[in-house]
Order: C-alpha cells, then sequence, then structure tokens
C-alpha cells in the first residue's frame, strides 16, 4: 500500500474516531439535560407572617407588643451601648470664628469621655437588670413612621433579609429632658469642662427623637432597637483665667447634643435557617440549624432531639447530621427540639427524599 493511502486512511480512522466521541459526549449531554431534575413545590409549612404596618398607630402597637414582650421575658439577653456626642455643628454665642473654634477643641475634649458616662450591657439577661431601657414614648407621642420590609443597600438595591425595618419619629418633648438634667452624665460634662468654665445656668431643650426596629417577621421576634435623641443644650458660663482670650467673660452657649442607644436583644430558642431541603438517598447533610444558648453553655447544659413525620427514612444523630436511608412520595417535615434552662423549644423543617437528581450548591 502507497505511503500516501496510509496516511489518508489513518487520517479518516482519527476523524471517524473523533466524530463518534462527539456523538457519545452529543448524546450524553443531551440525556443529562433533559435529566428529570427535582423543583421545590410551593411550600406547604408556610410560616404566618405579620402584616407590615400601614399606620403610625399599628406600628406602635406592633412595636410595643414585641419591645415590652423581649425586656420583661426570662429567656433573652440584652446588650446596650450609648454613643454620645456635640456634633459638629455647634453655635456658640456671642463668639467669634476664632473663638468658636478653641471653645470647639474643649467641646471635643469633653466628647472623648461621654460613651463612657453612660451604662454599657452586654449579654445580660433582661429579668436581671435593675433597669431595662424603656420605650420612653406612648402612641399618642409618635407623629410618623417608616416600615420596610428588607433594606435598600449601597447601591440601590432592596434587599429581603427576613426582617422589618421599622422607625417611628416622636414627639421631641417626650425626651425626659428633667432627668437628663438631673443625671450624673451631665454633671461629668461639666466637670470635663471645669478646666475651661464653670457653668451658671444650664436647660436643654428637645430637638428630635426617634426608635428604630429590627424584626425577624416570620416569628416576630425584635432583635434589635436604636433611640436617638437630639437635644440642645443651652447654657450660660463663666471661662477660666486660661480662656480669658475668649471675647467675653460670660457667654450664652447653645450646643447640639445627640445620644444615640442601641439595645441588642438574643432570644435563646433553635430555628432551621432554611424552611425546605431536598436530598437523595444515601446523602449525609448537617441540618441547617441554628441553636441559641448563653455563650458559656456546655453541650451537657440543654438537651437536643429530633423527630421524623415518616420512619425509614432519614436518620438524623444528636450532632443534627441526617443520613438519608430512603426516598418518600410525600415530603417529610423534621421537628428539632431544645429543652433548655426550663424551657422547650422547637422549629420544623421540610424535607423532600427524592429519587430526581437535586441540583447542589457545586
Amino acid at each position: 500500500m502507497k505511503k500516501g493511502m496510509k496516511i489518508f486512511l489513518g487520517v479518516a480512522g482519527v476523524m471517524a474516531l473523533v466524530g463518534l466521541c462527539f456523538a457519545s459526549l452529543s448524546i450524553y449531554a443531551k440525556k443529562e439535560i433533559n435529566k428529570p431534575k427535582f423543583e421545590y413545590p410551593e411550600l406547604i409549612a408556610e410560616e404566618p407572617v405579620s402584616a407590615l404596618p400601614t399606620t403610625k398607630e399599628a406600628a406602635f402597637e406592633y412595636i410595643e407588643k414585641l419591645y415590652n414582650g423581649s425586656i420583661t421575658a426570662d429567656d433573652v439577653e440584652l446588650s446596650q451601648h450609648t454613643d454620645a456626642h456635640f456634633p459638629a455643628e455647634e453655635r456658640v454665642t456671642p463668639f467669634s470664628d476664632t473663638d468658636n473654634e478653641l471653645f470647639s477643641r474643649v467641646l471635643d475634649n469633653a466628647q472623648g469621655a461621654l460613651g463612657a458616662l453612660y451604662p454599657v450591657d452586654t449579654s445580660v439577661r433582661v429579668n436581671e437588670l435593675e433597669n431595662a431601657p424603656q420605650l420612653g414614648f406612648t402612641k399618642a407621642d409618635v407623629i410618623g413612621f417608616t416600615a420596610t420590609r428588607g433594606y435598600t443597600d449601597e447601591g440601590g438595591n432592596e434587599v429581603d433579609d427576613g426582617c422589618y425595618y421599622i422607625t417611628l419619629t416622636v414627639k421631641p418633648e417626650s425626651i425626659d429632658t428633667k432627668k437628663m438634667l438631673e443625671g450624673e452624665v451631665l454633671k461629668n460634662v461639666e466637670k470635663e469642662l471645669s478646666s475651661a468654665l464653670t457653668v451658671k445656668s444650664l436647660d436643654i431643650t428637645p430637638v428630635g427623637f426617634t426608635a428604630s426596629f429590627k424584626i425577624v417577621y416570620g416569628s416576630d421576634m425584635l432583635i434589635w432597637s436604636e433611640f436617638r435623641h437630639n437635644v440642645k443644650l443651652i447654657a450660660e458660663v463663666d471661662f477660666t483665667e486660661d480662656y480669658k482670650a475668649l471675647s467675653a467673660e460670660t457667654a450664652k452657649l447653645e450646643i447640639p447634643y445627640e445620644t444615640v442607644q442601641s439595645v441588642d436583644l438574643f432570644h435563646y430558642g433553635v430555628h432551621f435557617t432554611e424552611r425546605q431541603l431536598a436530598v437523595n438517598k444515601s446523602d449525609m447533610k448537617a441540618l441547617p440549624l441554628e441553636v441559641r444558648v448563653n455563650a458559656e453553655t456546655t453541650k451537657d447544659d440543654y438537651k437536643m432531639t429530633y423527630s421524623v413525620s415518616e420512619d425509614g427514612i432519614l436518620d438524623i444523630d444528636k450532632d443534627g447530621v441526617m443520613n438519608v436511608d430512603g426516598v418518600s412520595g410525600k415530603p417529610l417535615t423534621v421537628t428539632a427540639t431544645l429543652e433548655y434552662d426550663g424551657h422547650t423549644y422547637t422549629d420544623t423543617l421540610i424535607v423532600y427524599a427524592t429519587e430526581l437528581e437535586v441540583k447542589t450548591d457545586e
């Protein structure tokens, strides 16, 4: 056989082999594409969700119920922190710009110590607090509100993170200025300023009051609150020898003063972070479960148990790892039960044990 013919037959053979491979790959790909895949049906055990308030009265009643329930519970931990400062736009009269700049430095020195003047509670059970933070206003005090499901991120995109965000605008007069005047904080502020001045008289004018809240709408669980008070300190002061360069020995000061009190609420309990899950036979998966107990609690201090609505399909060990032993033609309900500190908490997960291909994260 001539050499040219041998080359031709060799090339033809390679091409035939390549064509066969492509044909096989095409058949396989078509089979995979057409292979039935599992699709979640409409969720059977949908959690009841409270309607988002549409009026300021409804918003207040919703918040009041959740807040008062949280700060009187025996299975909620509270962490609070207050930031306090003099906003940059302070106005001081009748000083010149140079005098104002000098006095601003005095305020900056005082502001550095302000945060430490307010109480800080970290991970304290609310029933162990002598004075749990109160709302500090009534329904009649609410003059406006905003309520959204989810939030808008920095890019302007709406994000539904499973929470309601509600802000109440409250009459400024609801701020207890008498309590502020008589409290230790202002006395300590005067002490911080004492190197520059002595206070002859002091009054407080309320300017603004907003209260904001974050609620898990599937469970009506309040997890965060913020109370923002804006007031104006009006004082007559005498300056010390070190500050005689100011335009007047006695002056009237008008100084904006803001406090922002953040209150985080940690509720004990158990919670599935997914509402439904699909698995195949022989799969092994950790349950998407969050157990909320005190940070110092060990596994010996609480008990976790699991039950499944149908026997013989799912086997769940004490660590919440699920082995799939079979399939079922109907959805299964997995119930997780936490027994902790005299309370029993439960949550449920819908599991589909199916023969169909389940799309994975990969």
